[in-house]
């Protein structure tokens, strides 16, 4: 009989590789994290095969399908039921038991979507999944060889959570989220012939011999910025319905905000993001906020910084690459920085204590020349390691390893 990977031989000897990619994140334009990654992955794998991207998702936005159609003629939408759409009290009932239970795999995909799967992973070569919620929805069908994308390490970030939250209850809930992901993530280095992730640190953290690296990146302008920034502004990008973003930017409001204000009471925070639910808007005098911005490069050339003051994560900060690639300086806690390859001083200033963050916010405020620096550094880290045309090699030589 012949082996997996002999069939994978005879298949690939005269034809490229057939890729199936299956994401639970999408919007076009890609502006979150995980489909900015999602997006810019497929364009790089289909360099070297056939790439198929499957979109499983229980909010399929139409836009986002209609512009997906046009760039990727191999596009399958498959819709989940919404938790919405039990009769209570079960869908209330069940999303909380697929939250914080250990063995709970979310939503599976109905019969015809199962079907439909089975067809395209029979005809494809290699299954990449980005991210275990991709992979949940089908976790009953029989795979060819596969890649799993854990991005974030899920249990990481709540098992930070857990130690920053002073709420009894919510601390609990993390500690249950943290067993149940690592659950699942290290059955992961098991079930999948090659896991990834995205940074040394996290490759080190599983040590196992099936993990490689695929950083985060962001996508290398056509020409080098010019900068042109306003002492009295500082910057933040992210969706405030994310748990990371939103506890960090109250933290900094809290906590640091006031010291900047009390030396600089002209200072700006500019705030890019989605406009969050009222339950996630965070407010201060002094605070801006820009909602979704489609392009923000020429908002972002004019912070002398971007904040980034998150308190807890997984994975690393796609916001900290965009920075580097507009030619603003950062200043992030240490656990914001994580994974990307930032010297302290050299290519970010990293602070976790609030007089130090703030510190760190109006020195580049008052010495334009250091976050030059800062910045030219950032610039070069960016273009030599986290472009996609980097990183993609990466993509590609992890298919190259497997059909081979």
């Amino acid at each position: 009989m012949q082996t997996k990977c002999e069939a994978m031989i005879g298949k690939t000897k005269t034809n490229t590789p057939k890729i199936l990619y299956v994401t639970p994140f999408l919007d076009m334009p890609p502006h979150s994290g995980g489909a900015i990654r999602t997006v810019n992955l497929c364009r790089q794998l289909s360099q070297c095969g056939q790439v198929t991207l499957v979109w499983v998702s229980q909010q399929i936005d139409g836009h986002t399908v209609e512009l997906c159609r046009k760039e990727f003629p191999a596009f399958h939408p498959m819709a989940l039921k919404p938790y919405a759409d039990y009769p209570a009290p079960w869908g209330r009932i069940k999303h909380k038991w697929d939250m914080h239970w250990p063995f709970g795999y979310g939503i599976a995909a109905d019969a015809a979507d199962q079907k439909r799967f089975a067809e395209l992973a029979g005809s494809h070569d290699v299954v990449w999944f980005h991210t275990l919620g991709a992979a949940f929805p089908f976790r009953k069908q029989t795979l060819p060889l596969s890649v799993m994308d854990l991005d974030d390490l899920n249990h990481c970030k709540y098992d930070q959570r857990r130690r920053h939250d002073t709420n009894l209850r919510f601390r609990w809930s993390a500690k249950v989220q943290s067993l149940k992901w690592r659950r699942h993530e290290f059955d992961a280095l098991k079930q999948y012939d090659i896991v990834t992730v995205c940074s040394e640190h996290d490759r080190q953290y599983l040590n196992t011999a099936n993990v490689r690296v695929v950083p985060n990146g962001f996508t290398l302008p056509p020409q080098k910025p010019d900068r042109a920034p306003d002492p009295h502004r500082l910057g933040f990008i992210g969706s405030l319905g994310y748990g990371p973003n939103y506890d960090g930017l109250v933290w900094f409001r809290d906590t640091v905000w006031p010291l900047i204000r009390r030396r600089k009471p002209h200072m700006e925070l500019r705030i890019v993001g989605s406009p969050p639910s009222p339950r996630y808007h965070v407010a201060a005098p002094g605070f801006t906020h820009l909602g979704y911005v489609e392009d923000p490069a020429a908002e972002i050339q004019r912070w002398s910084a971007m904040i980034v003051p998150i308190p807890y994560g997984g994975g690393t900060r796609i916001k900290i690459l965009e920075a580097f690639s507009r030619m603003c300086p950062v200043v992030a806690t240490p656990l914001g920085a994580q994974g990307i390859e930032a010297a302290d001083q050299k290519e970010i200033l990293l602070a976790d204590a609030p007089r130090q963050f703030a510190d760190c916010c109006l020195d580049l405020s008052d010495r334009p020349e250091k976050g030059k620096m800062l910045a030219e550094a950032g610039w070069t880290l960016f273009a030599e390691k986290y472009t996609w045309d980097k990183i993609g090699v990466r993509a590609r030589n992890i298919i190259e390893e497997l059909v081979k």
